[in-house]
């Protein structure tokens, strides 16, 4: 089985991606959340142009293509708005991994020779 090498994880550039990835997200779903909020007024001023009265007039509107290029366009910015925020969750999740692999390491380091001895022997025991 060949072995992995493993990416130098700079804490620094995780921790500023899922900063500006929450940022991104925080924006998109702003814009999206605003775009939700004017479908029935973008639906009220195309249905006042539409042919057809009632129920006829309704489906007008919605296959529109005004109404569908902002449906599009709302689409469009959720879905950035999720992807971003899926980017945050998984950059901080590596730096939280990072941080807690480091913190061991720290501790294993100031652990003495019979300690680190003792520990090694009880992983191999307990992988048999």
């Amino acid at each position: 089985m060949q072995q992995q090498r493993k990416r130098a994880v700079n804490p620094d550039e995780l921790a500023e991606r899922a900063r500006r990835h929450a940022q991104q997200s925080r924006q998109s779903l702003q814009v999206a959340a605003r775009l939700a909020e004017l479908f029935p007024q973008v639906l009220k001023s195309i249905k006042k142009n539409a042919v057809g009265k009632g129920a006829q007039g309704d489906r007008e509107a919605l296959t529109h293509p005004d109404y569908l290029a902002k449906l599009d366009q709302y689409i469009a910015v959720l879905g950035e708005g999720l992807e971003a925020r899926i980017q945050y969750e998984t950059h901080r999740m590596m730096l939280q991994a990072w941080q807690t692999e480091n913190a061991f390491h720290k501790a294993f380091d100031r652990l003495s020779l019979n300690d680190k001895r003792r520990y090694v022997d009880r992983e191999r025991t307990q992988r048999s």
